[in-house]
This record gives structure tokens, sequence and C-alpha cells, in this order.
């Protein structure tokens, strides 16, 4: 029986791309991010929702680009982790594009493999660093090796306080652009712009965007939100709903589960939901969340354990077994947003949607 499922829209989905597209310069590229299984919503939900909407797809795992082409998709794709060279066959065979960050690639693959060169403009992570380019165009010039595009990632562009910091990554990547073309090595495109930058104040979009967060109705940060959600009207792509498991009734004084880190105050109703934080639900949201039931907010009480949680009912009529809660999304105009679950737990909203057990089903509805 299948207690917890996810409820993915199409409807909300293909209205985020139209909106990104809106603000997309007319010859921009749109790479659709669906890295951490679609950042929780379903890789291949997702993937086949959107394949005739994108230009190219992008995601972190070799193993996930493996799996996108084992179910027939024939998309443009960029792994975005570093390359390895027992991948290089593979990719090869597969039409896979490899992201190369290190010099092991350069020096010892011998063949035709595409690949996006990441340089490391500020991130202070992965790529090549500025003073390694020199060396990196001397091996590519002499190589076979395909170069696809070179791209960064922004360190703050979903804080304006960080504006300038933003656009001098932008500048150092059009310099070492340049520096490409000066010996020749014409990299198709350049890739820089993440929703953050898109919608954002500073607006470097390159020959392509990589669209994540955004594409999933989520904002990448408050300041964000706050400045341009008049202007682009984002609809969250998930809900997350659960069928209460039990109901029943405890005295005032009763302590809920471990460690006792709640004691009813009045003779309570109280609902049990099967998931935990085995399905994603942050432990450090305990005593502090709260779920929809018939269209209310009604409190997650005591601590959140790996299968269950306890939700308190009293104030809700006729709540019976088999009802069903939400935990993400909106029920009769009352909404739990992803955001809302980062604020119950300190997180943030990627983090509260990429660790939703992948194993959960996934609907599209």
């Amino acid at each position: 029986m299948i207690t917890t499922w996810l409820e993915i829209s199409k409807k909300a989905l293909l209205n985020n791309i139209f909106q990104i597209k809106k603000i997309l310069p007319q010859k921009t590229k749109f790479m659709a991010v669906i890295k951490a299984n679609a950042y929780g919503h379903g890789l291949l939900e997702v993937a086949k929702l959107i394949e005739n909407k994108v230009d190219y797809f992008a995601v972190y795992a070799f193993r996930d680009a493996l799996l996108l082409r084992q179910n027939g998709f024939k998309k443009k794709l960029l792994v975005l982790e570093r390359a390895f060279l027992d991948q290089v066959d593979l990719a090869i065979k597969h039409d896979i594009e490899l992201t190369v960050t290190t010099f092991d690639i350069l020096q010892k693959v011998k063949k035709n493999l595409k690949i996006h060169i990441c340089v490391d403009t500020g991130l202070g992570r992965d790529g090549f660093i500025e003073d390694d380019m020199k060396k990196v165009v001397n091996f590519l010039r002499k190589s076979p090796l395909h170069v696809v595009g070179l791209y960064a990632h922004f360190a703050s562009a979903d804080d304006f306080n960080f504006d300038d910091y933003t656009k001098n990554q932008a500048r150092q990547l059009l310099r070492l652009q340049e520096e490409f073309l000066r010996f020749k090595i014409n990299p198709l495109i350049h890739h820089c712009a993440s929703a953050s930058t898109l919608i954002g104040k500073v607006s470097k979009h390159f020959d392509m965007a990589r669209i994540g967060v955004s594409l999933y109705g989520l904002w990448p940060s408050k300041q964000i939100k706050k400045s341009k959600q008049n202007q682009v009207k984002l609809t969250p792509v998930l809900s997350w709903k659960a069928k209460i498991l039990e109901v029943k009734f405890l005295k005032k004084g009763s302590a809920i589960s471990y460690n006792c880190t709640h004691i009813l105050q009045r003779d309570s109703k109280l609902a049990v939901l099967g998931i935990g934080y085995f399905d994603g639900i942050p432990r450090l949201a305990s005593n502090k969340a709260f779920v929809i039931v018939k269209g209310k907010k009604v409190p997650q009480i005591g601590r959140v354990t790996m299968n269950l949680i306890v939700l308190d009912v009293t104030e809700i009529e006729n709540v019976k077994v088999g009802d069903i809660a939400t935990i993400i999304g909106c029920e009769k105009k009352v909404a739990i947003s992803a955001d809302d679950w980062a604020e119950f737990s300190q997180s943030s909203n990627y983090e509260i949607v990429t660790r939703i057990n992948s194993g959960i089903k996934r609907v599209v509805v």
C-alpha cells in the first residue's frame, strides 16, 4: 500500500520554462539542470515532460547521464562532475559531454571526446584557475578532444550584496573566452548564468543559461523573489502527500515521541504519518513544523523519527485513518512550501526538495 507520494505538476513545470524563456535573450540556449534526481522531483519524470522544451540537459553524476540514455533520451547532455578516465569510452558511445577540471583527461585521452572546460573564477571549488589556462590551451591545441563549452559557477549570485563579485567572475570568464579564441580554440557554448543571475540584477547569459532551482518553481533567494516575483511568475512543481495511518486520543501530560520532547498540555487527538527523516523530513524541524489536514495547518509534535511523525489534530473534526495530509503544497488556499520547511529546519529550499527520498513514488499530474 502506498502511504506517501509526490505529485509533479506538468502545468507548473511548463509554466516555469515559459516564464524563464520570456527573459532569455532570443539566441540564448536553455540548459535544464536535472541533477540530484531533478532537485528531488524525479529525473526520468521531469526529463520526459521537458525534453522538447529545452536545448540541453545537465546532470551531476555520470550514472544519471547513462540512465537517461538507457531510457531513450536523445537531448544534448552535460555531466557536471569532473570527468574520469573510465567514463571516456561510454561517454563517446552514448554521446555524453563531460566536464574537465583536471589535467589527467587532457594528458591521457587521445580520442574525439566532447568536453566542457570548467574554470574556477571565484567559487574556490572545482575547475581550472586562471593561472592554469595557458597550459590548458597548449594541451588543447594538440589534442583531438572536442571542446564544446567553457563555463564557470557563480559564487554568490543570489545575494545582491555580491553583485560586484559576480560581475568580476563574469568578466574573468570572458577574458578566458578571448584567450581560447586567440589560439583558435573555439568552444561553441560559453555558459555561466544560473537562475540567480538570469532573474536577479546581474545578467550575464553568454550563449546558454543553466536553469536549476527556478525550473521547479523555487526562488534562489528571498532577495531575488522580492525583487522579481511580479515579473517572473514561478509556480512550485512539487506537492508531497501522505495518508494518516493512525488516529488516537491521549491525556494531558502524555509524552510524545523519542526523548519526550513534547508534553501534551491538554487532552489531545493525534494523527500519525508514515514519513520521517529517512523520507526527507528534517529532524531539525521537530516541534516546529506544520502540515495541512482538511485545509487547516496542524502542528507536528515530538521528535521527527526515522519513519514516523505525529500531528496534533485536536482542532480538526472528523479526522480518520486514510485521510490525506499535505506536507508540501496547497489545499483549500492554505499552503506550506519548501521555503517554509527550510524555515522550520534552518535549511534551504534546495536542501528540502533534494533530500526527499528517491524511493517515494512521483506521480505526474
